[in-house]
């Protein structure tokens, strides 16, 4: 629970920074167009507030980075999801980023402050969606085997009403065929309770999470009102006092029920009237206000509700309805208006069944960008700690082989250690697309990594840091970065998909599963895979060339690029049989 409860502060927080970052930013794009002199304390009212949201994020940023490390024996793959939105943002130089939005902020340069922001609200938005991955992976497929279940059901309906519609239609005996459709009227009413105690837990459990929420923000919304009461109060009274004040000593109370035109309060007290009905307006607007934001409120809460029950369900009923109708008809021995009404069943069953698959089908197109915005976040993990590897390689490199130490050595030891780690990540990594399945390509580019890792890490606890060592660890850093762009661009489509599909509202895509990048993206990731392996075919012939030449290593090079020049030509064969699929 204590864990749970630590990421969930996490996740506040970054809220919170995106909060205030985006108050920050709609406040720059309300303060271009000012000219008056009042925009220099505007200006440093953003400059302030930025300084505030940076300081903030740098505490997050270490916050991420303690908790990682603190779980990293007690929950590791926790752990390991904080690791990795610790390092995109290290990635992504966010820190860095608010510092120039700080800059550009002091020096008034509002206009590219605005276009920073826009970029850096993008950063943290995806980094939001990485802390939530975990939790919401686990209730997508939680959903998605419920929503599978219950397709399950709903096919079984189908051939049970199909079966007593054609037993109707053959002429059998109405006191079978009344049995018959009973038996399947019931086992339409046990899925639709099946169907209503599964959304009552479900809406259950979000109620009270809803609860807590509100709880939380009244405790935190308590004694404001108060306290602008008490502030509104305090020079009521002070202007009352001073008011009695004047009277008592310039103004003279009034003869016979006539005023006094020299005294200076009468004009107040003609003006108050109309003081009153102005603040009497004011308050009317501020009920009618609040009566609007309480019936958008409560808009908002049945329009959650409706979308919390699950899809097909009134379709279901009306079928069962559909039934009880057959039934009657079959006991007055009407088999024709029976059929009729056993196919309004069947209808109303089959369009069920499209809307659990479309529901389906948005699972698992959230499940497939879930899983896209994991592995970019992991692949950029892994690409930062291998060019650390790369330059401790190139600084080793440096030194004359003849003027090393063993501080040198022990460098290049503590590098192989690094890279041997770094196997590990990719490791991970490749065991998900494995269970994802669909991705050939990928899977292939991930495994010559590994690959590459291992012999790098080999060469570099030998103290191997010579221009094939390099290169290979160059191929590692270019291939993440190929994998890494692929992704990026598969989530940019899937977005404008998305957009497309809210403007047509069409259903797009095959409900049985779609690949976790499409076939372009396969074919030009097998491009740079044979790529790859010719540009090091000809690296082994120069080596192979000189006089020193160790056949060994050469023989070894060679036997690993004709195994990788093996599957590159299965994963080819397998994109175009379709066998991923």
């Amino acid at each position: 629970m204590l864990k749970r409860l630590r990421i969930a502060v996490l996740l506040m927080t970054v809220l919170v920074s995106l909060f205030c970052l985006d108050v920050c930013h709609a406040q720059v794009k309300s303060a271009q167009p000012n000219t008056s002199p009042n925009t220099n304390k505007k200006d440093r009212g953003l400059s302030d507030q930025q300084e505030a949201i940076s300081q903030q994020f740098k505490r997050f940023e270490s916050t991420l980075h303690d908790l990682g490390e603190y779980m990293k024996k007690t929950d590791p793959a926790r752990a390991d999801l904080l690791f990795r939105a610790f390092g995109q943002s290290k990635q992504n130089q966010m820190t860095v980023e608010m510092q120039r939005i700080l800059q550009m902020l002091q020096n008034g340069q509002l206009g590219d402050a605005v276009e920073r922001q826009d970029h850096l609200v993008k950063n943290m938005q995806a980094l939001l969606a990485l802390l939530q991955s975990e939790d919401r992976m686990s209730e997508v497929e939680k959903e998605k085997q419920r929503i599978q279940n219950l397709l399950k059901d709903v096919n079984r309906l189908i051939g049970q009403e199909r079966d007593v519609r054609a037993a109707t239609e053959r002429g059998e005996n109405p006191a079978n065929l009344k049995e018959k459709q009973k038996q399947t009227s019931n086992n339409a009413k046990k899925l639709i309770d099946k169907i209503d105690q599964q959304d009552s837990e479900k809406n259950g459990s979000n109620k009270s999470e809803d609860k807590k929420q509100d709880k939380e923000e009244k405790k935190k919304t308590d004694g404001k009102p108060q306290d602008q009461k008490s502030k509104k109060d305090k020079p009521k009274s002070d202007s009352d006092s001073q008011k009695s004040k004047d009277s008592k000593s310039k103004g003279k109370a009034p003869e016979n029920g006539k005023s006094d035109p020299k005294q200076k309060g009468s004009p107040e007290e003609k003006q108050s009237p109309s003081q009153q009905q102005s603040k009497s307006q004011q308050q009317k607007k501020q009920q009618q206000q609040q009566k609007k934001q309480s019936q958008q409120k409560q808009n908002q809460q049945s329009q959650q509700q409706q979308q919390q029950k699950t899809p097909g369900r009134e379709e279901i009923e009306q079928a069962r309805k559909e039934m009880e109708k057959a039934i009657e008809q079959l006991e007055k021995k009407q088999k024709e208006a029976a059929s009729e009404h056993q196919d309004d069943a069947i209808r109303k069953l089959a369009e069920a069944k499209e809307k659990l698959e479309e529901m389906l089908r948005q699972l698992r197109e959230e499940e497939r960008e879930l899983m896209l915005a994991a592995m970019e976040a992991r692949l950029q993990k892994i690409l930062a700690q291998q060019k650390r590897v790369y330059s401790g390689t190139l600084s080793i490199a440096q030194v004359l082989e003849k003027e090393r130490t063993s501080r040198h050595t022990a460098r290049a030891v503590q590098l192989a250690r690094e890279e041997s780690s770094i196997g590990l990540e990719v490791e991970k990594a490749l065991l998900v697309l494995k269970d994802e399945g669909s991705s050939v390509a990928f899977t292939e580019a991930l495994s010559e990594v590994r690959e590459d890792v291992q012999t790098a890490s080999y060469r570099l606890n030998r103290t191997q840091v010579g221009e094939l060592t390099q290169e290979i660890e160059k191929d590692i850093i270019s291939s993440l970065e190929e994998m890494i762009d692929a992704l990026q661009k598969e989530m940019e489509k899937s977005e404008k998909e998305k957009k497309q599909q809210q403007q047509q509202q069409q259903q797009r895509g095959n409900p049985d599963g779609q690949s976790l990048v499409d076939m372009l993206a396969e074919i030009k990731m097998l491009r740079s895979l044979q790529l790859r392996v010719n540009k090091r075919t000809r690296r082994i012939e120069k080596m192979a060339l000189e006089k020193d030449a160790n056949q060994t290593d050469i023989i070894q090079q060679l036997q690993q690029l004709s195994n990788r020049q093996t599957r590159i030509q299965n994963a080819t064969y397998i994109l175009a049989t379709g066998k991923n699929k």
